[in-house]
Order: C-alpha cells, then sequence, then structure tokens
C-alpha cells in the first residue's frame, strides 16, 4: 500500500543541521531574494519502503502539502510520535499491544542509546483523512494516550528526522481515527485566532496577544492564555510545580519549551522585534540538536532563545526574564543545603584565585597559573550550575564533561592540546580531580562506555571532583610549582612518565588514571636506554670540568638521536637523575663557579649548569 507524505531520500548519518534542514524545507535567500524549492518533496511511497528509508537517515513529514507553510495542509494519513526521555521502547510498544493501537513501523534516531532511548512510533489510518480538525484531534488523542511523547509533534507541517534502526515492522497495521477519537478524546481546543496554528500564517505577529503579554510581564494573563490554547487537559505545565534539582537542569527545561507556544506564533511569519519593520514571512523557530528551542529571523538576522527574546520584547534584564518564565510555568529549583553549599566553595575557589591571600601564600604556584587560571575559573563556574543530590560520590559532587564542552567552556579554539595541557597541569596541582574508574557509579559510567563505543573513543569522557581551594591543599602544590621552575619544564613536558620520574607513579596514576593499567612502569625500554645515554654523558662531563649543560648533552648525543629527542627526555629524566645520584642544576652565578669549583669564565653567568651538590 502507498500512502502520500511530503520526502526526501538523502540518508543522513546524523542529525542534518540548522542550515540543512532550512534547505531541506525551502527558503528565500536573503541576498537574491530567490526562492530555493525545497528538498523535500510530495512523495507516493510503499509503507516499507518509508520505514527502510527513515531507518537509514532519510526524511519525512507524515503529511501531504500542497506548499511550505501552515496553510498548505491537504491530507495525512501517517501520523508520527516522538519519544525522548522518560520512555522505553519496549514500555510503549506493550502499551499498544494493551490498548489496541498498534504502530506500522518504529525507528530510532540519532540520539538513541541503551540508557537513553529515543525512538518514534509511525502510524497509519485506515482511511485518508482530508479533515484538518480531525487530523488535529487524532494527533492530540495519539499525544494524550501516549504521555512520554513529546507534544510538540500536533503541528500538522511537522517535520521528523530518520535516524539509524528499524525497532518494530507490521506495515500491515492500521488504526481507525474515529474509534480513536470516540474512546480516547477527553479534551480537546482548536488553536487561538480561527485556528491560525493551522490555516493561516501570521502576517503582523504584534497581534498575538502572548507577545503582548510577554511586553508588559502578564503572568496570569500568560498563564490564561497558554491553557486556553493546549492541547492538554490537566495543564500539568501550569498548574502543578515543576521542580528541578540543578540550575543546568533549570535551563534546559525552560529552553525546551514549546516557544512557538510561547510566543503564539507558528510556521514561518514576519518578524516580532520591536526594531524591525518586516512585511514578508522571514522568522521560524527551529530546534537545535541539544533541544534549544531558538526563534530565527532571516531578515535581520538575528536568533534568541525564549529568555533572550523574553528580554527583547518586554526590554528587561536576563534576571527578570528568566524569573518571568519560571512563574509562568510554576517553575521551581529545589536545591538541599548541601547542594547549595557546594556551589557556593566552587564560585568561592574561583575567586580566591584572584585574591591577595593566594598570591602571597603561594607565589610560584599563583605564576605557574597566570596564563591558564581563566580555564579553571571557567571550569569552576561552569560544573557550579550542574551540582545536586544525585550527582555525589563519598560526600562530594562530580561531574563529567567531554573535551568538546570544556574547550567550550574555557574558550579555546581548535587546538585540543591546550586544553589537554590545562588538564594535567591543574590535576597536577591539585586544582582539579580526575576521577579513577573505580570511584565513578556505575550507572554513570555504563553511559561514558557508550559514548565512547558510539563515537569510537579510546578513552571515557572525563569525570571530574574538585576540593575546596585553600592553604590546606595547596602546600604541596606549591613544592610541586617549584620543581617545575627548577627543572624549567613547559606545559608540553608534563608527560605521564616526566610525572614517574620527578615525583612518583601514584602521582602519575592520579594525573593519568586512564592509563596506568595500561602501562604499569610507565617508563618504555626505548626511554630507560636513553635515559642512561644521558647519564653516562653527564658524567662524563662532570668528571672532565665539573658542570654540564643540557644543550651539551643534546649535541653529544646527537649522532644516536635527533636534538629534539634529547630535548624531551632530559625534560622527563633529569629531575630522576639528579636525586639518584646527588646533583642539583644552578645558575652559573659567580658566587655558584666559587662554591661548585667552577673555572670555566666563557660560561653565561645566566646560564643553567648542573653540578654535584656540595653538603
Amino acid at each position: 500500500m502507498k500512502v502520500k507524505v511530503m520526502y526526501y531520500d538523502k540518508r543522513y548519518n546524523e542529525k542534518p543541521d540548522v542550515w540543512e534542514t532550512i534547505k531541506i524545507q525551502g527558503y528565500t535567500s536573503k541576498n537574491d531574494g530567490i526562492y530555493h524549492t525545497p528538498l523535500l518533496v510530495s512523495t507516493e511511497i510503499e509503507i516499507e519502503e518509508l520505514a527502510k528509508g527513515l531507518s537509514k537517515g532519510a526524511t519525512f513529514k507524515p503529511a501531504y502539502l500542497s506548499g511550505s507553510k501552515n496553510n498548505s495542509w491537504v491530507s495525512q494519513q501517517i501520523f508520527a510520535l516522538d519519544f525522548d526521555h522518560n520512555a522505553e521502547i519496549e514500555q510503549e510498544l506493550n502499551k499498544c499491544r494493551v490498548l489496541g493501537i498498534m504502530p506500522c513501523f518504529g525507528y530510532t534516531s540519532f540520539s538513541h542509546s541503551q540508557s537513553e532511548n529515543h525512538f518514534r512510533l509511525v502510524f497509519c489510518t485506515d482511511e485518508v483523512i482530508t479533515d484538518i480538525d480531525t487530523r488535529n484531534k487524532l494527533q492530540a488523542t495519539l499525544i494524550s494516550v501516549f504521555s512520554n511523547s513529546d507534544d510538540k509533534t500536533k503541528d500538522p507541517t511537522r517535520l521528523f528526522y530518520g535516524g539509524r534502526n528499524l525497532i518494530y515492522d507490521g506495515y500491515e497495521n492500521r488504526i481507525n481515527a474515529e474509534s480513536i477519537i470516540e474512546k480516547h478524546c477527553t479534551s480537546y481546543s482548536a488553536k487561538p485566532a480561527q485556528n491560525a496554528h493551522y490555516n493561516n500564517c501570521y502576517q503582523n505577529c504584534d497581534e498575538s496577544e502572548n507577545i503582548e503579554a510577554i511586553k508588559t510581564l502578564d503572568v496570569a494573563r500568560m498563564k490564561d492564555l497558554l491553557k486556553r490554547y493546549t492541547d492538554k487537559e490537566d495543564n500539568l505545565y501550569i498548574s502543578v510545580p515543576i521542580q528541578l534539582k540543578s540550575e543546568k537542569e533549570m535551563h534546559d527545561y525552560i529552553n525546551s519549551i514549546d516557544l512557538e507556544e510561547y510566543l503564539g506564533i507558528y510556521g514561518n511569519v514576519c518578524c516580532i522585534l520591536p526594531d524591525h519593520e518586516d512585511h514578508t514571512p522571514s522568522a521560524h523557530v527551529y530546534i537545535t540538536s541539544d533541544k534549544t528551542q531558538v526563534y530565527k529571523c532571516f531578515g535581520c538576522n538575528h536568533s534568541y532563545t525564549i529568555v533572550s527574546i523574553t528580554e527583547k520584547l518586554a526590554r528587561v534584564g536576563y534576571h527578570k526574564a528568566i524569573d518571568f518564565i519560571k512563574k509562568v510555568y510554576n517553575i521551581e529549583l529545589v536545591q538541599s543545603d548541601w547542594v547549595m553549599e557546594q556551589k557556593k566553595l566552587m564560585i568561592d575557589s574561583a575567586n580566591y584565585l584572584d585574591s591577595d591571600d593566594f598570591k602571597i601564600t603561594f607565589p610560584e604556584l599563583s605564576k605557574l597559573i597566570r596564563t591558564r587560571k581563566h580555564h579553571i575559573k571557567a571550569m569552576l563556574l561552569h560544573f557550579s550550575q550542574y551540582i545536586n543530590d544525585d550527582m555525589k560520590e563519598n560526600g562530594k559532587p562530580f561531574f563529567y564533561a567531554s573535551y568538546e564542552t570544556l574547550m567550550d567552556v574555557c574558550g579555546i579554539k581548535g587546538n585540543r592540546n591546550t586544553l589537554s595541557q590545562s588538564i594535567v597541569l591543574f590535576a597536577l596541582l591539585n586544582m582539579i580531580t580526575k576521577l579513577q574508574i573505580e570511584d565513578i557509579p556505575e550507572k554513570e559510567l555504563n553511559k561514558a562506555r557508550e559514548i565512547a563505543a558510539q563515537y569510537h573513543l579510546k578513552k571515557l569522557t572525563g569525570f571530574y571532583s574538585f576540593e575546596e581551594y585553600g592553604t590546606m591543599l595547596f602546600e604541596e602544590s606549591e613544592d610541586i610549582a617549584k620543581t617545575l621552575k627548577e627543572n624549567n619544564i613547559t606545559l608540553k613536558g608534563l608527560s605521564r612518565e616526566y610525572i614517574i620520574r620527578t615525583f612518583s607513579p601514584a602521582l602519575a596514576d592520579k594525573v593519568y588514571p586512564q592509563y596506568k593499567n595500561e602501562n604499569r612502569k610507565g617508563n618504555s625500554i626505548k626511554s630507560d636506554e636513553h635515559t642512561l645515554d644521558i647519564t653516562e654523558c653527564l658524567f662524563y662531563l662532570l668528571d672532565k670540568k665539573g658542570y654540564a649543560t643540557e644543550k651539551e648533552i643534546v649535541y653529544m648525543l646527537g649522532n644516536k638521536y635527533s636534538y629534539d629527542q634529547t630535548e624531551v627526555q632530559i625534560k622527563k629524566s633529569l629531575q630522576e637523575i639528579m636525586l639518584s645520584y646527588g646533583l642539583v642544576r644552578v645558575k652559573a652565578s659567580k658566587a655558584n663557579k666559587q662554591k661548585y669549583g667552577i673555572t670555566d669564565d666563557e660560561i653565561s653567568y645566566q646560564s643553567n649548569i648542573i653540578c654535584r651538590d656540595i653538603i
């Protein structure tokens, strides 16, 4: 059996980005005003072929449309539900069997994982529906019955991305719209302005009552408008408090609110911004890959989240805007005393790094991190938003983040080595703790393993925790900073081998926890041989003239190793050699020459020389 849908058969391996989505749906070029035909076209297709295409990354709209706008809906026989959070595939399929509302197929979306199921169920009616009100009632009823599904699928021109795998096939299954509506539809109301959501495109969005309520920050009026227009009977998102445990969770929830419903605009509209006089529909709402809803106007080239568009319309600051949204949707940030205390400790730690106490008490540590201090402060402030009672281990909060996330947090563009060097430095100096594998809760560890497997990563996503910054924590860190300064070590030289040779294997395991089981000793045979060669050269020079320089050793070994290889190996091994053989490295000042019996007048007083220690 063939059905009519809007379909684009390109097989994507991941969710199309915003620009690709715009091309799929069609757009008018800002530069030349030319309308570019959508890649998504009307197609008569076998249900089985549709299922196989979507499960391999194709894109579709379940409705048959005569154009690209909301008033172009013609008919529909395919209905789709989107399941993200709090839904499990088998649980929803069992519900289908119990209710006798069976899909014709289902597939996983691009973001699906074993720990968090993301999938779609697709239904086929026994007759083609040509009445928009019947279509809307059926979609609203299906959403109501399958309460774990996303209510944003109520839009008749909704675009559905493809995914990776089929999870169910029953291509002959059909549902009857009339019987489902009669049995399960307890409440339904059309959208405002003569069903404007579906039949009209607002040409002047200032007419939206919602926008007027937002401009005056009228909470009561806004709640009334949302209650009046919602398809849900219970209005839980308004009448029952939404209690969230962390600031990040709260911001994620707010950013996922249906922005079209909030603004009272649907599809392509004239720009609603007060300083843009727009006479042709050039704006719409789209959803990013992390579920953030964004208002975008191509006419004035501005983009806004729900918070920033509220700021713009009401002409208020961030705090008042977010407070308005919280009151409208009854959102509460519920944090325990422990969460509040830990959050304060992290913010205080970030501020401590700028204090005179820190600079005076730990001068070498303060100088060492000077060019990287903004990285650790950014991490502390970022992670402080994630603290909640569920992310706690041994009484302390812990966090996880990918390198990509932390690069964005720290403002690092492109070079992953910059972030890697910073994290190694901070871990060595006790400013950040990398959690050992055995200390990561099993649930979170399994999520990290799934992410690593999905993206073919050799190492897991990083898990971190922080101690309270202060004198008790940083006394050892100051000693480490002094050693690094004495060794003239650079961040490039902070390898695991250097830390083993200079400090201890235990400290190396702390800084590189995911490597400790791969190379228990930490030093390769080749590295040990190179270190032995450096030691022999060093003592040849000491016996010959009483001192040695690193440059001399590099040149002496030039026939066996490259200069760069020996310079790097000296950084790794010198501290271990000096401690093992009672050597020191000092400036070739007049006093030191006299102390160590150096008679060479040609050596510069600024040079670093290695000598036998005088006890």
